[in-house]
């Protein structure tokens, strides 16, 4: 009786702390122009905003510290992206200290499992030797968080990244990529997380780009034509992905 009170309390505590989260991501002054920055390809106001709420942030506040991944999470992917490892490295062990101080109190929180897991990938990326120790411990996190909570957003848009991105001989597969992102994107919508959404945009654009990548294009284009319906003057699709597709496949 007293093992389930306990299970029951802990439920209740992820749930309330997901739930504040949420709340607090809606109500940031960051999250609109972060998101309107992503959109236009702005990174140099992107590294403003974050470094104005890296200023500002209350390190005895959850909410605050979990945006603050957010944004860092963005930045350092950008990084990598445009073969700045260096600075990416930065923003990776800046994380990584705020992750691992609050995993110490949150050690079962699926959403910062996912970001641990995130990061080590981010390792993988800048230096691909490492991946044979880095990529099974990357994954015993992701996979943590999709135990705890199948519907966990972070948690499934990492397995899909991990399916996209892995090579094949190690367990990649872009097919169970789409699977993973759908669930991620079914849980942005299901929770109303959609409105000026850097994460649910940046995701429903890897589902796009997976449905390419397997041939399913027809599910590709639609994929896109509702982000360019939901998200009007998101560059990376409008002016690069989807006149792209139409070309290669003479749509």
């Amino acid at each position: 009786m007293e093992r389930q009170k306990y299970i029951t309390r802990s439920i209740i505590t992820i749930i309330s702390l997901l739930f504040s989260i949420q709340v607090s991501f809606s109500q940031s002054p960051y999250r609109d122009p972060i998101y309107k920055a992503y959109s236009r390809g702005k990174m140099d106001k992107w590294f403003q905003l974050m470094h104005s709420c890296e200023n500002n942030v209350d390190p005895n506040n959850f909410e605050e510290q979990m945006e603050l991944i957010n944004y860092y999470y963005g930045y350092t992917a950008w990084l990598i992206g445009a073969e700045k490892d260096d600075t990416a490295e930065e923003y990776i062990d800046k994380s990584e200290k705020i992750i691992d101080k609050l995993l110490k109190e949150y050690p079962e929180n699926p959403t910062l499992l996912a970001y641990k897991g995130a990061y080590i990938a981010f390792t993988i990326g800048i230096t691909s030797l490492k991946a044979i120790y880095l990529g099974p411990k990357s994954m015993r996190y992701i996979d943590k968080s999709i135990k705890l909570d199948p519907e966990n957003i972070q948690g499934n848009i990492e397995k899909g990244n991990s399916m996209y991105y892995r090579p094949s001989a190690f367990g990649g597969d872009k097919g169970k990529a789409i699977k993973y992102y759908i669930k991620a994107v079914e849980s942005f919508e299901k929770q109303g997380l959609v409105v000026n959404n850097w994460m649910y945009i940046n995701t429903m654009t890897m589902l796009g780009q997976a449905y390419e990548a397997t041939n399913q294009i027809q599910q590709a284009k639609l994929c896109y034509e509702k982000i360019m319906r939901i998200f009007p003057n998101f560059m990376w699709v409008e002016d690069e992905l989807y006149p792209d597709m139409l070309k290669r496949n003479n749509l």
